[in-house]
């Protein structure tokens, strides 16, 4: 067969050229049911992913390439050189080398973690008010979005050719970030609990006890890891706003209370789970006061916290990942500020890891959404 040699600057021409080519294809709309009875065949997923996943990535190159000024912002320009780089890794995969293809796309999953850096980009934006708070939802609410299907595939993908390690003995890992046909919602709240419970004792010196009922949960088809993250996020909501209610009644101190004295003086928050004819719902109360009303209109914004704000994530990899309870378990905070210790924090990362990113809310919804369901505020 005939065989074209291209110079090293004639390749990288022609695949920035594919990058505005494939930005502009229409992508398959990947939703978990679709993903969950797709072929199991792991050649015919190979060529799917080194299909799409150009697609995908190209279209989110053009979206950072829409924004005002995107080369003069370092954030902006260092994700997209991520996005840049996949692309092209991808592009010149072969699919039916499965080993390396299978690596490829470990790298790609990981390299593609810190969205930390795209968030901080957009609240510049905000602060230069280059763009208003209603762009800049949406932008990312259809990027996040993308990043939901294209983490759904691989991860499918590992799964099947036994790169990524999914189930428990339980069955119910919640840092599976494949798709669990039989993912069980009440575990995975008892989870959320213990690990957001060990995070407020961790800063506060104390947590108002979480209660977890099962009202009949039963498993049902959803990412793990997507469930965990939302109900973590609403925990650390509840949890903080408990304690720092009864910190305000109580002159901003609960050390001089005994282990039983707090737990009589904090309300319990509340998560009932329940299913019922082709629907779960789960249910979280607590009675830290609520959230201010002139404030409602803006809790579902990337941009709102009504804790100090915070660029880095401290309990996890980035800010659509879930705490993760290994980086408690193996001391990972042993640096990070205490209120329970008296001293004042000294730096960024010194703040509270509870809450501060203003991403929590936002994300929770999409993904809630985009794997159909919704979470509703009362």
């Amino acid at each position: 067969s005939d065989e074209v040699f291209l110079t090293h600057a004639r390749l990288e021409q022609l695949l920035e050229a594919e990058i505005t080519t494939l930005g502009l294809r229409m992508c398959r709309p990947m939703t978990l049911e679709t993903i969950l009875n797709s072929t199991r065949n792991a050649d015919d997923l190979a060529r799917l992913l080194h299909e799409e996943l150009p697609v995908r990535y190209a279209q989110r190159i053009k979206m950072l390439e829409e924004l005002p000024d995107w080369h003069a912002t370092q954030s902006i320009r260092m994700v997209r050189e991520m996005y840049v780089r996949s692309f092209k890794e991808l592009r010149l995969a072969d699919p039916m080398q499965q080993p390396a293809f299978n690596k490829h796309l470990q790298t790609i999953k990981k390299r593609h973690l810190h969205t930390n850096l795209l968030v901080g980009g957009f609240k510049d934006y905000a602060s230069a008010e280059e763009l208003g708070e209603k762009e800049i939802n949406e932008w990312l609410d259809r990027f996040f979005a993308l990043r939901v299907s294209t983490n759904m595939l691989i991860s499918h993908y590992l799964e099947i050719v036994g790169e990524l390690n999914a189930d428990e003995e339980d069955g119910c890992n919640p840092y599976q970030s494949s798709i669990n046909p039989k993912c069980h919602p009440y575990r995975i709240a008892r989870h959320a609990a213990d690990v957001i419970g060990m995070l407020c004792k961790q800063w506060y010196g104390c947590a108002p006890e979480i209660i977890v009922q099962d009202a009949g949960a039963q498993p049902f088809p959803f990412v793990p890891r997507y469930l965990f993250y939302i109900l973590s996020e609403l925990l650390k909501n509840s949890v903080r706003a408990t304690i720092e209610r009864h910190l305000d009644d109580r002159g901003g101190s609960l050390s001089s209370l005994s282990d039983d004295e707090v737990q009589s003086t904090l309300s319990p928050v509340q998560v009932l789970v329940c299913s019922g004819s082709d629907v779960s719902s789960i249910r979280i109360s607590d009675e830290g006061g609520g959230i201010p009303v002139d404030q409602l209109s803006h809790v579902w914004s990337y941009l709102y916290t009504t804790a100090e704000p915070i660029e880095i994530p401290l309990t996890r990899e980035s800010v659509d990942a879930p705490t993760d309870l290994k980086r408690l378990e193996t001391g990972q905070l042993g640096s990070v500020h205490s209120l329970a210790d008296g001293n004042e924090p000294e730096n960024v990362l010194m703040r509270s890891p509870l809450a501060g990113l203003g991403c929590g809310l936002p994300l929770s919804r999409l993904y809630a959404q985009y794997l159909g369901g919704d979470v509703k505020l009362h």
